[in-house]
């Protein structure tokens, strides 16, 4: 860190109202040291900052989170550091400079958004497009921002197909390059199409408790997301709990809808852990499916565990059920 950033940090703190609280993930991954480092230099020159420390998992790559929304994999110094400092400033500062017609779009949004920035510290265009990125996190909760220095985390470039820095990509499906048109993006954010949403953006839903929400989209497009049928077997048990939710609601109000999942399931069944194939189970039950029954007959004569048969024939059990 310069003297110039160590003067920065401490007239930024020394205008600060209160305290703040940011959170440092760390893992077994050698970067996680350039991040703590700059926390410790950040708290050490700005008092005002605490950092909790968070144990990531083995798939978690280092980070600092400000708030749940903001998330860098960067060491923001350098150009990057005034936008970063503002992110953790007060609501009425993190958001001024938007134009207010942007903040009344802001205002209407109703579906996630997951935005990703790859950036670099040489790159002298990103200075221009991070401060117009990092306040829309603070305008509207739906917003996901994660900022990645593609320099110090090359493979999430590369897993992007990042080729020039600055590129925002959202929800997997739409990017820009160079310099921005906020506008243009907004634009984009606002006029999504739900059954295009990423797998990210539902999963943050479900997990948010908005099961039910998605299942209201769903319903009005007469279509299961295809990026849903990964939440339904998806390694955390807290969103298959929320993705089996969202498919028993579907089984009451429209049971022909909840059949486009199970071709899809019964791909992957055979690839999981037992604990994902009873949840499996479970909608297959739901699901009132005569094809699916035939699918259970086939467990219980099969090479499966004890406990992988049991819930085949609580399934065939629910649907008997059901056709009486």
């Amino acid at each position: 860190m310069t003297q110039q950033e160590e003067m920065q940090i401490t007239e930024w703190n020394a205008g600060l109202d209160g305290d703040i609280e940011i959170h440092l993930v760390m893992t077994e991954d050698k970067r996680s040291g350039e991040l703590n480092r700059f926390c410790e230099d950040l708290t050490r020159l700005a008092p005002k900052v605490s950092v909790v420390n968070e144990e990531g998992g083995k798939e978690d790559a280092p980070a600092i989170k400000v708030g749940d929304t903001l998330c860098y994999h960067a060491v923001p110094l350098g150009m990057e550091l005034e936008p970063f400092l503002k992110a953790l400033s007060s609501p009425e500062q993190k958001v001024s400079g938007l134009p207010g017609t942007l903040l009344d779009k802001l205002g209407k949004l109703k579906l996630p958004a997951t935005l990703r920035l790859y950036v670099s510290q040489q790159c002298p265009v990103c200075p221009l497009v991070v401060p117009q990125i990092t306040p829309l996190p603070a305008v509207s909760e739906f917003i996901e921002l994660t900022i990645i220095d593609c320099t110090l985390f090359p493979e999430m470039a590369e897993s992007d197909k990042v080729q020039s820095v600055p590129t925002l990509v959202l929800d997997n499906q739409f990017r820009w390059t160079g310099p921005l048109q906020l506008e243009e993006v907004l634009e984009i954010v606002m006029d999504r199409d739900p059954a295009n949403l990423s797998v990210s953006s539902l999963q943050r839903m479900l997990e948010e408790g908005n099961a039910i929400e998605v299942v209201e989209m769903m319903l009005d497009k007469k279509q299961i997301f295809p990026q849903f049928v990964d939440l339904v077997v998806h390694e955390k048990w807290s969103v298959r709990m929320g993705a089996a939710v969202a498919m028993e609601e579907i089984a009451e109000r429209n049971p022909e809808l909840l059949a486009q999942v199970i071709d899809p399931l019964w791909e992957r069944f055979d690839h999981v852990e037992d604990p994902i194939k009873d949840d499996i189970l479970y909608i297959f039950g739901k699901s009132g499916s005569s094809e699916v029954a035939l699918k259970l007959e086939g467990i219980l004569s099969g090479q499966y565990s004890p406990e992988v048969k049991e819930a085949a024939k609580e399934a065939l059990e629910t649907l008997a059920e059901e056709e009486e």
